[in-house]
């Protein structure tokens, strides 16, 4: 046998296959007849040829005229081609890079031309984990047996048992997989999500653990957390430990601050995996593969969607490009007929995000101009054509819990655009001569007050979306996190701006207030969830309103409006001198204005969110009543101030969220330069 042509038996670390060699990548494989690690990770096709090495024979010219003998040196070199495999086997190479001669005045040896690893040559990835970095894999392929030697999973330390796994894989699937849709519910089974990774087999049973067994969760979250330390101690870069990470940061605990950072760490790991890059197409005709396929770009583009709100919500750049970002409803469409339950959400989702951000971005730009509202007219249309596709059209299946979500989504967004409407007529629709920041009157017929009453309707449909579409069905306890953010704002703007009211929409907020009090405390598991946060912040806000407020309230006969309540649109609206006399907004008083009417002080909502949380206390309001020394008015049967107005906002330390809350409340509204709302 020719010297140049090892043979495939008993070589088989100088085997390579076509993929590998072509790539100019190490091809790590055990023999002929098994895939190499390369393929596997990457789905692709692992053939093996044998080497074709060395000088091309000459037929075409005779023997005599061959070239002279090489010298004995000259015989001794390795061939200069390594893997001439990219090229055609018969394939003449540019007379250019043949045209030098050797030292010895003989022929040229024909090579093909190298590049350096910038140039792509069929792999776009510049870099993949080699042997030095990657840690050694177990005979199946997986990492486990590194993991099995000091951090057990659930299971195994004896936390769950194998029935509750497979009771949580199944719960999982039909509850908290259909809003954020990560796993493919054909191939992640418990038996082989504890075979592939351990990491993502504990992440699934972490955050269903915390709905249905919530005595188990703090254990597994600890080994959950763990085993989120040794894959990056280890170096671990798979797709399974990416879906894990989105798992443990969507469902995290709500004192847990390390979303921004996880996530920021697995679209390091997903990018140097190129789940960015879309694979080709057609998908692969075995469903299997090609189910593994759209797994990894479902994955990608749960990391859009938390890249988008992350950044928003921190007030920090994302990390993906928009060029990076496919169109995710043809995703969608095209794999009909391989469906995965809770997929469809994410294209709304993701066209959702896209306008959430030309808001944010719109909201720190704002600086009087008239094109500030003109641009906010095209917002609004943009929203309008998004609502009509996904709410009416729906040209995707949305199984119910989707539906709900999306109507949030809508109804969060049109309080955002009325506050918008609000804070430009505040800030820059002063009139001539008026002083900066002179207070405005309410009972004008102006952009001002029809924008507040606006703000008003939306903030009160909101609070009937949440009763509606969360409550009634069941889905708060798997809601999205968003939704436990749009309460908050709306619930503190409502309590703030409640003396700048009428009567009518004061008695609505009231019992809107008091039907979220007793759904979030029926829908709490434990005190630390969400659920229970949200009812002390609601039983906070409710105990800060003046006592004769909730009896009026009370005996209003108007139920609380599943829709905004019907404004016109040229009349000005209802007085509200009689109300803004008696409310006092902690860091401001009410002032007078020219003609002797009594203004109001508009603040947004992101402004009382932080102030309540960031800023030094804040004086006491004008008139509070104090928890000692009350007086009783024996005619109106509530309790006053000794001195002030009769209807001041009575408050305990004047905190807008509870102390002992107030951690959580600064996770989700974190302190920012810049005036971004947490959409």
């Amino acid at each position: 046998m020719d010297a140049r042509f090892p043979a495939f038996i008993g070589l088989p670390s100088k085997i390579s296959c076509l993929a590998c060699r072509a790539a100019k990548r190490k091809c790590l494989t055990s023999g002929t007849d098994a895939v190499c690690r390369r393929c596997s990770t990457q789905s692709l096709i692992c053939e093996y040829q044998r080497h074709r090495r060395g000088r091309k024979k000459k037929h075409d010219k005779p023997a005599a005229s061959a070239s002279p003998a090489p010298s004995a040196a000259a015989t001794a070199q390795p061939p200069l081609t390594t893997e001439p495999c990219a090229l055609q086997p018969h394939m003449e190479l540019p007379t250019a890079s043949t045209s030098a001669v050797t030292l010895d005045g003989s022929a040229p040896l024909r090579h093909s031309i190298q590049f350096s690893h910038i140039v792509p040559t069929g792999d776009s990835s510049p870099y993949l984990p080699g042997q030095h970095s990657a840690p050694l894999l177990g005979p199946d392929g997986t990492h486990a047996p590194l993991l099995h030697g000091d951090c057990p999973d659930p299971v195994q330390a004896g936390i769950l048992s194998e029935l509750d796994a497979h009771e949580l894989f199944d719960y999982y699937f039909r509850h908290l997989n259909l809003v954020v849709a990560v796993l493919d519910p054909h191939l992640h089974t418990a038996a082989t999500c504890r075979d592939r990774s351990r990491l993502l087999f504990t992440a699934v049973l972490t955050v269903t653990a915390k709905l249905l067994r919530p005595a188990a969760y703090n254990a597994c979250s600890i080994l959950g957390n763990k085993l989120v330390g040794q894959a990056v101690e280890f170096g671990f870069c798979s797709v399974e430990v990416v879906q894990a990470l989105i798992l443990l940061a969507h469902h995290k605990k709500p004192d847990d601050a390390t979303s921004w950072r996880r996530v920021g760490y697995a679209i390091r790991m997903a990018q140097e995996l190129r789940l960015n890059v879309r694979a080709t197409r057609p998908l692969p005709p075995d469903e299997t593969k090609a189910r593994w396929q759209l797994n990894q770009e479902r994955c990608w583009l749960n990391l859009i969607i938390a890249d988008y709100h992350l950044a928003i919500h921190h007030s920090l750049p994302r990390m993906i490009a928009e060029e990076g970002v496919n169109e995710p409803a043809d995703w969608v469409l095209e794999h009909e007929h391989l469906p995965c339950a809770g997929e469809s959400l994410l294209a709304p989702w993701i066209t959702f995000s896209r306008i959430c951000r030309l808001y944010s971005d719109m909201l720190n730009g704002m600086n009087g101009d008239p094109a500030n509202m003109r641009s906010l007219r095209w917002l609004e249309q943009r929203w309008k054509r998004w609502k009509e596709k996904w709410l009416d059209k729906q040209p995707l299946s949305f199984v119910p819990p989707q539906q709900s979500t999306l109507r949030l989504f809508s109804a969060y967004f049109a309080f955002h655009l009325a506050e918008y409407k609000l804070l430009f007529a505040s800030r820059h629709a002063q009139r001539p001569g008026t002083p900066e920041n002179q207070y405005f009157d309410l009972e004008e017929s102006s952009d001002l007050s029809l924008a507040f009453a606006e703000c008003v309707d939306t903030s009160l449909a909101l609070a009937a979306v949440f009763q509606k579409d969360f409550v009634r069905p069941g889905f708060v306890p798997f809601c999205v996190n968003l939704t436990w953010v749009a309460l908050a704002v709306v619930t503190v703007w409502l309590v703030k701006n409640m003396g700048a009211m009428p009567q009518l929409d004061r008695d609505c907020v009231i019992r809107a207030l008091q039907d979220i009090q007793a759904s979030t405390k029926k829908a709490s598991v434990t005190p630390d969830d969400m659920s229970g946060y949200m009812h002390r912040l609601v039983t906070h806000l409710l105990g800060s309103i003046s006592p004769a407020w909730h009896l009026t309230a009370l005996a209003a006969p108007t139920p609380v409006p599943a829709s905004p309540l019907p404004r016109p649109t040229q009349p000005a609206p209802q007085p509200h001198s009689a109300h803004l006399a008696q409310y006092q907004h902690p860091n401001a008083v009410l002032s007078a204005t020219s003609d002797g009417s009594v203004g109001w002080p508009f603040v947004s909502s992101q402004q009382l969110i932080q102030e309540g949380l960031y800023a030094n206390p804040p004086p006491p309001l004008l008139g509070q009543v104090l928890m000692n020394g009350q007086t009783i008015d024996s005619d109106a049967s509530i309790a006053v101030p000794c001195s002030g107005p009769p209807h001041a906002l009575p408050t305990q330390d004047d905190a807008l969220f509870p102390t002992a809350d107030d951690d959580i409340w600064r996770l989700l509204f974190p302190a920012a330069d810049t005036a971004a709302f947490a959409v």
